[in-house]
């Protein structure tokens, strides 16, 4: 039996409600942002006005500490396929368009200082790679390595409904700094 890899490894997607928008609406009479308020409720998972409010302040905090433009990290989304299912063009997009989507909710979801990460991510182009995995077991592999590194990851198995039996480890998405990815995949080739 597979190891318990990340927050969700068995392909299930990452549930997040819209922000409650009595919430949304105080937040926003505080003289917050909308945007911020949104992020903060996703974060919070609407879990109360007040850790909204104090994740809120934690992320105009940050912002107001670290002018974007002075953060020197370089954020990107590095998403690993099993090449050993030899999947067609098709449902490799498909694939990594879960894991992207998912990997996203999942960072959306812990705490502010990963929303502040994805924000320098949208802020610097959004980079994204797709790389080679020789199979389900390196996947694994590098699950289990990104998770002893504390990267952010999401695991993505198939329903096999189309072209790979049920249950098919596809695509293994990480997300941080370049840095921090690299010491998980720097020894991949592109796909």
């Amino acid at each position: 039996m597979e190891p318990n890899i990340g927050a969700n490894t068995g392909g299930e997607d990452v549930k997040m409600d819209p922000p409650n928008p009595e919430y949304l609406k105080c937040l926003m009479e505080m003289g917050i942002s909308q945007t911020t308020a949104e992020q903060a409720l996703r974060t919070t998972n609407n879990s109360s006005l007040e850790a909204a409010a104090s994740c809120a302040l934690e992320l105009h905090e940050v912002s107001d500490e670290e002018n974007w433009e002075d953060i020197d990290e370089n954020f990107k989304m590095v998403f690993v396929v099993n090449s050993s299912l030899k999947m067609g063009v098709g449902k490799i997009a498909a694939q990594v368009a879960h894991a992207a989507v998912d990997l996203y909710k999942l960072c959306l979801l812990n705490k502010a200082e990963e929303c502040v990460k994805l924000a320098c991510w949208q802020d610097s182009g959004e980079k994204k790679i797709v790389l080679s995995g020789k199979d389900e077991l390196e996947l694994i592999d590098l699950a289990k390595k990104a998770l002893e590194l504390n990267i952010p990851h999401y695991v993505v198995r198939d329903a096999g409904l189309t072209e790979v039996p049920e249950n098919s480890l596809t695509v293994l998405g990480l997300f941080g700094t370049e840095e921090e990815v690299d010491k998980v995949t720097k020894h991949l080739r592109l796909l």
